[in-house]
């Protein structure tokens, strides 16, 4: 995949080290990890720890305003193959999950991230189909999914997250190459 994505007003680009300090600001919020499935980032080392162990990754990218100098406001990444337990059952498929700090909520960067996204993963890779999951009361989620063209596929039902100790149920959205581009003729 590539190092640099743009959109009108957004880049996505690679995690670097130096982005701890500003993930940590923005991941530390609890609504934030909640929302994603993981804990609040204790300190700026745990957020480094993250760059370093699951956002340098191929496919994860920080998503960063052009106009304010690059500084990352959320995070998004494409993770290409089957996995079973959410239902993606091909290699050719891929699940999209992206999160946004607080402050950014609300101006459609989330619909912008994820629509190029899922323009690219069809365009440029090949995908035959794109997953999205959100979990039961994050209708914000939902609704950015929705925007993006994905639909309702499955719920996934008394799932344990051992990170939160907890269970939780998550709605599977999806799009087909063909469903996108249908609709983008």
């Amino acid at each position: 995949m590539v190092d640099v994505i743009k959109t009108e007003r957004l880049i996505l680009r690679k995690w670097k080290e130096k982005d701890a300090d500003i993930l940590y600001r923005l991941a530390k919020n609890p609504e934030i990890g909640r929302g994603a499935g993981w804990l609040p980032h204790k300190d700026a080392e745990y957020s480094k720890a993250i760059i370093r162990a699951v956002l340098s990754d191929d496919g994860e990218y920080a998503i960063a305003l052009k106009d304010d100098g690059n500084t990352p406001i959320g995070s998004i990444g494409v993770r290409i193959g089957s996995c079973e337990n959410r239902g993606i059952m091909r290699d050719d498929e891929a699940e999209i999950g992206y999160w946004l700090g607080k402050d950014y909520w609300g101006y459609g960067y989330a619909t912008e991230a994820l629509s190029e996204l899922v323009r690219y993963s069809f365009t440029e890779i090949g995908l035959n189909s794109i997953w999205c999951g959100f979990f039961d009361g994050n209708e914000k989620s939902r609704n950015v999914i929705e925007r993006c063209g994905l639909k309702y596929h499955h719920r996934n039902e008394h799932l344990y997250n051992s990170m939160l100790s907890e269970y939780y149920n998550e709605t599977m959205m999806r799009i087909s190459a063909e469903e996108y581009f249908h609709c983008t003729k």
